[in-house]
């Protein structure tokens, strides 16, 4: 399969794309915040990546050759959630994805997320151990930390900077060593941090009068970079560059400065 002319029919939506691809078929895709994976069953749900019809059973997109014969399938070898902008990875051959899957299924993909808490800093970097435990409601889907019977996530924190406002944002670097559902959102709230705009776990009041101040409507929650060991032994690594909408948030802005001067003295 000539990947390089297949890979401009992939019929994205806007502000996704490909960001990588390697010889061995793996692609990195960029999805912007707001586009779901793949496409849900659920009515109203977000518009997904690409713009094709889905396979759930074979996990993979599926749109018309341009070179005439059989349809041309991406399987998607991860996910991330539909708030959640940046890498996912993908592939046109089946056992490649197969093979990329089971390396997250083992544990074995170095991911790095950044996401832009509110709350204070009490220490600048860390290990956080949670019982997580999988609640589903309808077709409604979200984790909750456990007492005993959940199953153990673990998560690297480092901050990286804080707001210029005095308004108790910082931006944390991510590194989960597991990859439970929404683990990340739930172990930010659980320990005091909850992600901006995050609409499940988050800080409602907050995330409504930092959206109106920004003119922003996204969770605050980026993967940046994603790294594996392909079969050949080559290491494959995608980088997304932090949104610019994340450096808003944190620069100097004198309408967030006053607001928080005006509702903490």
């Amino acid at each position: 399969m000539n990947i390089a002319g297949i890979i401009d029919t992939i019929p994205f939506s806007s502000g996704c794309g490909v960001v990588k691809v390697d010889e061995s078929g793996a692609l990195a895709i960029f999805k912007r915040a707001g586009r779901s994976t793949h496409p849900n069953h659920k009515s109203g749900s977000s518009v997904p990546m690409i713009n094709a019809s889905y396979s759930f059973e074979g996990e993979y997109y599926s749109w018309p050759n341009p070179n005439g014969g059989k349809n041309v399938h991406l399987y998607l070898a991860n996910r991330l959630d539909s708030p959640t902008s940046g890498i996912v990875i993908a592939s046109f051959d089946e056992e490649i994805a197969g093979y990329i899957r089971d390396l997250f299924k083992k544990k074995l993909v170095m991911k790095t997320y950044y996401a832009v808490c509110v709350g204070r800093v009490f220490q600048k970097f860390g290990e956080w151990r949670d019982r997580l435990e999988l609640k589903r409601e309808a077709s409604f889907v979200r984790s909750e930390v456990s007492a005993g019977t959940g199953r153990i996530a673990v998560s690297s924190f480092f901050i990286e900077r804080s707001d210029a406002n005095g308004a108790n944002l910082n931006l944390v670097r991510l590194e989960p060593k597991t990859g439970f559902t929404h683990q990340l959102r739930v172990q930010c709230a659980r320990h005091c941090m909850p992600i901006l705009g995050d609409a499940t776990y988050g800080n409602f009041a907050l995330n409504r009068a930092y959206s109106k101040i920004f003119g922003i409507g996204r969770m605050f929650l980026h993967c940046s970079k994603t790294s594996f060991s392909l079969e050949c032994g080559r290491q494959f690594e995608a980088e997304s560059p932090l949104p610019d909408s994340f450096l808003l948030a944190l620069d100097y802005n004198v309408e967030i400065a006053r607001k928080f001067n005006k509702t903490t003295h």
